[in-house]
């Protein structure tokens, strides 16, 4: 991934605080002229090209323009395209210009041709109100307020990473089962190199049977803790029947206040069918 940027983003004072960050990802940057001024857009070394964004940034000085960066009478639709403006500073230009405000109403007669406010600290909330909805309603672009550069450059590093995983979820999104391993509602298992984590998943493949337990998912687990030892002990036996009933008088390790259970003759077949069936249509359970 490379990051450019538009050379207009180092000309305010505190720019130096995002470059700090940027400096700091494991990719590379560029400052080069961009269509948009101050704006970013990413481009992604590889052969075939993929579509990015591009992440427009509002100056940052206490006096915003957004005419200059994205001219509003522009907008004549809904773009198609997805854009991201960052307003820098919008509370300080605010406190500002209430502070311009009080002043002259204080001192009118003090206030010279020279120290006049311009076009842009007379900006209202209304106006800047009606600013946002047409970005984000009428332009189709989000719209992100930030206090100081650091945060700035916080977001770009963000988006960065974000981008550049792109690809690989899409594919996972491509996937014929991608809700398998997506949300942290699932409760995976997190699978070591040295194979710590695999016990833990049988059981869970087990405890996925219908009116399984736990205790019972582990009692399976700890007689077999693999299905590769599972398929072997099942070929050590002679006859079907055997095999069927190969779980079946495990008992469940239950608490001390619990009667005593085994796994019994039903599951024991379920999984016995599911281990060794090659019909993908087969109804492991008979009481549905």
């Amino acid at each position: 991934m490379e990051v450019c940027a538009d050379p207009g983003l180092l000309k305010d004072p505190g720019s130096d605080a995002w470059v700090k960050v940027l400096s700091s990802l494991d990719c590379k940057y560029s400052f080069e002229p961009q269509a948009i001024p101050c704006s970013i857009t990413w481009r992604r070394n590889m052969p075939n090209t993929l579509s990015t964004p591009s992440f427009v940034n509002a100056p940052s000085a206490s006096q915003p323009d957004l005419n200059q960066v994205l001219p509003l009478a522009d907008l004549e639709g809904s773009s198609t395209k997805t854009y991201s403006l960052a307003v820098i500073g919008l509370d300080a230009y605010r406190r500002c210009n209430q502070e311009h405000s009080r002043q002259q109403a204080l001192s009118p007669g003090k206030q010279s041709s020279s120290s006049q406010p311009g076009p842009e600290l007379c900006m209202t909330q209304e106006e800047i109100l009606e600013a946002l909805v047409v970005l984000q309603l009428w332009g189709n672009i989000e719209v992100l307020f930030l206090d100081t550069w650091q945060e700035f450059g916080q977001h770009v590093s963000a988006l960065t990473k974000a981008i550049g995983k792109r690809p690989y979820k899409r594919q996972l999104e491509s996937q014929e089962l991608r809700f398998c391993t997506a949300g942290a509602w699932a409760s995976r298992v997190r699978l070591e190199k040295d194979g710590t984590g695999l016990w833990q998943v049988w059981k869970r493949q087990i405890q996925q049977f219908n009116r399984v337990s736990p205790a019972t998912a582990a009692t399976i687990a700890e007689a077999y803790p693999s299905p590769s030892l599972l398929l072997q002990a099942y070929e050590e036996c002679s006859t079907e029947d055997e095999k069927r009933l190969l779980l079946s008088d495990i008992p469940v390790k239950l608490d001390v206040s619990s009667k005593d259970r085994r796994v019994g003759p039903d599951l024991s077949r379920r999984i016995y069918l599911f281990m060794v069936s090659t019909d993908p249509d087969l109804v492991l359970d008979l009481s549905t």
